[in-house]
């Protein structure tokens, strides 16, 4: 598109010059770099009024019609450059008003007008107009990309909430399961006990002791696994990351004592999302009581303007069995979480263990889990 703009103007210069417009040659290399004028704002600008600061000090006219570009120019820094950018299209900006005052001071005037700083006030009236279009137009324009933005991801997080629900189904039959088993398991240990109890052999005994031993054992493995899905009442609010504070201090009454880091500006998350992060760190923070080395765990919630990065870190026990613990069921379900989402999970067993979920702050493709 501006490179067929710039070949228009290009033409409108020759046909300029063919008709005896003096100086068009001067506008016609300005017209040529409009084909920058998106690509290389700051460099399209630059050279626009380097052009016409060279013009304005051989020849003192206002250049026609290529000074009409310096105000494109001001327009396209103030719409399309980065912060860096525009502040250097405002010191050149500063630049050629000062070239005009400095035609003016010698006296000589902007030929055009009689008047002598008229055409100044106007030029840097219009520039000024030029500037505030602009920035109008980039606000404009990130208005309906962040509007867009929040719609993707507001149909991305339905989608995934329906996907979640279902898989909360599968966590509740899950957990009545484990209370039918601990159920079962409870009523089998006190039967063992009271046949040792009641036993006089010695064989019998210790059948009966070890029956007992292995239900107690399965038992706490059951209520181990139900301590990570504890779910709130129905009649309550899905927590989210407000409720961060609320869950980091449950567990701190447990004895854990955890370190939260907090950086970069925080948005906005789709409730299906806070809900999901909240069910992560909560399992994370539940396996760093169960097997931290020192009660101690830290908390990262890193944003940026394109993800939200929440690391856990704690130290393992020296006994921890790794490979048992790098596929249990609650990493299953962090892991579960985090691909509805699109989100990366890496989880790293070791002297420390590490859960590290990157969340995209718009929807993209699956996650990937390592």
């Amino acid at each position: 598109m501006d490179a067929a703009s710039a070949v228009a103007a290009v033409l409108v210069c020759l046909g300029l010059g063919v008709s005896g417009q003096p100086d068009w040659l001067w506008s016609a290399v300005m017209a040529a770099v409009l084909v920058l004028r998106r690509t290389l704002p700051w460099v399209f600008a630059s050279a626009v009024a380097a052009i016409s600061c060279a013009h304005l000090l051989v020849d003192s006219r206002l250049l026609f019609p290529g000074d009409l570009l310096v105000l494109v120019a001001v327009y396209t820094v103030a719409s399309y450059a980065s912060v860096r950018a525009r502040r250097v299209g405002l010191v050149t900006g500063v630049v050629y008003v000062g070239v005009l005052l400095f035609r003016v001071v010698l006296g000589e005037g902007v030929r055009s007008s009689p008047r002598g700083f008229s055409p100044v006030i106007v030029i840097v009236a219009c520039m000024i107009a030029s500037w505030s279009v602009g920035l109008v137009e980039r606000q404009r324009r990130e208005a309906l990309a962040e509007a867009e933005r929040r719609r993707v991801l507001a149909e991305h997080d339905a989608e995934a909430r329906i996907r979640l629900a279902a898989y909360e189904e599968h966590e509740r039959m899950s957990n009545d399961i484990h209370d039918v088993l601990a159920h079962t398991l409870t009523g089998i240990i006190v039967q063992a006990e009271s046949g040792r109890a009641i036993s006089v052999d010695g064989e019998p005994r210790e059948l009966f002791t070890r029956i007992s031993q292995t239900g107690r054992t399965a038992l706490d493995e059951v209520r181990g696994l139900l301590a990570s899905y504890e779910e709130s009442p129905g009649t309550q609010p899905s927590p989210g990351l407000e409720d961060l504070g609320s869950l980091l201090a449950t567990f701190e009454q447990a004895g854990l004592n955890v370190r939260r880091v907090d950086s970069g500006e925080r948005v906005d998350l789709p409730q299906g999302m806070a809900l999901a992060i909240y069910r992560v760190v909560q399992e994370s923070m539940t396996n760093a009581l169960r097997h931290g080395s020192t009660r101690q765990a830290k908390l990262t919630l890193e944003w940026t303007s394109q993800e939200l990065t929440v690391t856990v870190v704690n130290p393992l026990k020296d006994d921890v069995d790794l490979a048992a613990v790098e596929h249990c069921r609650g990493l299953s379900g962090i892991r579960r979480r985090c691909a509805l989402y699109g989100a990366q999970a890496q989880i790293r067993a070791g002297e420390e263990f590490t859960v590290k979920t990157v969340w995209p702050l718009a929807p993209g493709p699956a996650g990937k889990v390592s």
